[in-house]
């Protein structure tokens, strides 16, 4: 640890400006260990402890903000991969996998208790889901499907606007939705861009109490399989 004494001096003038030791190390060239050292003992100012202090908080400073940046972006496209790989694992469903999966979508989401095959969901790609497996599966068509919008009073004067929303993304005829159903409560929570919300689309099948019971075959044969 031999340094000469101008060195030393710089060390310390350095320091008393309230410039970390990490920072004196990299504009010295010198180990941190070293600038502790020298540094030990000293007393500071009470504007260059502020500034050390103000430093110790400060998540951006020196290279914290460089660190910080390469963490968020090796997060990102870990997700990014991770999304990709996902994707990719999904192959093309036959037959056979869409009864599976819209046999245990049902399950989940459908209506039981009731005398009409029918299925909710706010998500477009799920109630989408819910239809082609009615087609391909059941034998239904969108024809024999009825429609009807949930949402909040609140989005009464957006209904036909989300009507038209929910038209365009399952392509059922306008003229097949019944009456909306207004939810007359007050929301506790605020939503940043009210014109995102669409509500809950709810599906159900004209003259479907005999496919209900065989759905209720199904998931009981489904449950009995795991």
């Amino acid at each position: 640890m031999a340094h000469s004494i101008d060195i030393i001096s710089k060390i310390k003038k350095i320091r008393k400006k309230g410039v970390s030791l990490r920072e004196i190390s990299r504009k010295l060239n010198i180990p941190e260990s070293t600038v502790r050292y020298w540094c030990k003992g000293l007393k500071l100012s009470k504007t260059a402890k502020a500034k050390l202090e103000k430093i110790t908080r400060d998540p951006y400073y020196g290279r914290r903000k460089e660190n910080i940046e390469k963490q968020i972006k090796a997060k990102n496209d870990k997700i990014t991969r991770l999304l990709n790989e996902g994707f990719d694992e999904i192959s093309d469903l036959t037959k056979n996998e869409l009864f599976l999966v819209g046999t245990a979508l049902y399950w989940a989401e459908g209506f039981k208790k009731d005398t009409q095959v029918g299925f909710a969901n706010s998500d477009y790609k799920m109630i989408n889901i819910f239809i082609k497996w009615l087609k391909v599966c059941c034998g239904i068509n969108k024809t024999d499907l009825l429609p009807r919008v949930t949402v909040n009073i609140s989005h009464m004067h957006r209904i036909n606007e989300i009507q038209n929303y929910w038209s365009v993304k399952t392509g059922i005829a306008q003229n097949q939705f019944r009456k909306p159903f207004y939810q007359n409560v007050k929301w506790q929570k605020l939503y940043k861009n009210e014109n995102e919300y669409f509500g809950v689309l709810r599906i159900k099948v004209r003259r479907s109490i005999d496919l209900l019971r065989k759905i209720h075959g199904w998931i009981a044969g489904l449950s009995s399989k795991c």
